[in-house]
């Protein structure tokens, strides 16, 4: 089956996780990179990457608050990207420091940036595990988050079918819950539906589909309350990889 959205080189490299997940690679390409003793990322590279990076605003709020940037895992977008990179056998560690692999040469010098992003984003769907990103409530060492991942291509077809058009986020939440069986973990009947919606924005959402460019989405702030997802919409370039997902992955 072939039938999906085709999508150009322009539409893939205005993704910001994906431009910033190349140049991580490419800073690679021409030195290592230091491990810390805890073995993130050096405070150094970061602040030489940070320079080259799209995604700007983690380190714009740190310094608006004054607050100093200490570890990798406060930059929630770079320790994906390093995850992914090594998932994908892109870049190996030895003797203190992360390298790029032959893999990781042949990704860069060899393939489309579509085949590189597409790569990317299904390696992270397949072999990575998203709960590592949002940890949740488990009930017998399995999380939500851990069977949305295992369900994903049930999601992915429902997200197909509804093409470009706007989803009613509150209701695919619930939607999600129902049918995959999920109330166990969302029974609480104060906070129940808050931290259902928490778990399927951070998981599947901004941490997710969003940060890959598969889904738009618009938020409300009500009084006294964070900014909330109300609506979400899959892109073209959602489509695209929806479509990749359930009928041409090689994964």
């Amino acid at each position: 089956m072939n039938n999906h959205p085709i999508v150009n080189e322009k539409e893939i490299k205005i993704i910001d996780f994906f431009h910033d997940f190349i140049i991580y690679l490419k800073y690679l390409e021409k030195q290592p990179i230091k491990r810390t003793i805890t073995g993130n990322v050096s405070l150094k590279d970061i602040q030489e990457m940070a320079k080259q990076f799209r995604e700007q605003k983690i380190f714009e709020e740190y310094k608006s608050f004054g607050w100093k940037i200490t570890t990798e895992p406060q930059i929630q977008f770079l320790h994906q990207i390093k995850i992914i990179a090594e998932v994908m056998h892109l870049t190996y560690k030895r003797k203190g420091k992360i390298l790029l692999s032959k893999n990781g040469k042949g990704y860069l010098q060899n393939i489309s940036s579509t085949t590189q992003y597409w790569n990317m984003v299904l390696y992270f769907w397949k072999r990575v595990n998203w709960e590592y990103f949002t940890p949740t409530r488990q009930i017998n060492d399995v999380s939500a988050v851990d069977i949305l991942q295992e369900k994903q291509n049930i999601i992915w077809q429902a997200l197909l079918k509804k093409g470009e058009t706007w989803i009613d986020f509150s209701a695919f939440c619930q939607t999600l819950v129902n049918y995959f069986n999920l109330n166990s973990y969302y029974d609480d009947e104060e906070h129940g539906e808050f931290f259902l919606h928490l778990d399927i924005e951070l998981a599947l959402i901004k941490r997710n589909l969003a940060l890959f460019g598969c889904i738009e989405y618009e938020e409300e702030k009500k009084e006294h309350e964070l900014e909330r997802i109300i609506r979400i919409k899959p892109t073209k370039v959602g489509l695209f990889m929806f479509t990749k997902a359930l009928y041409e992955s090689y994964l």
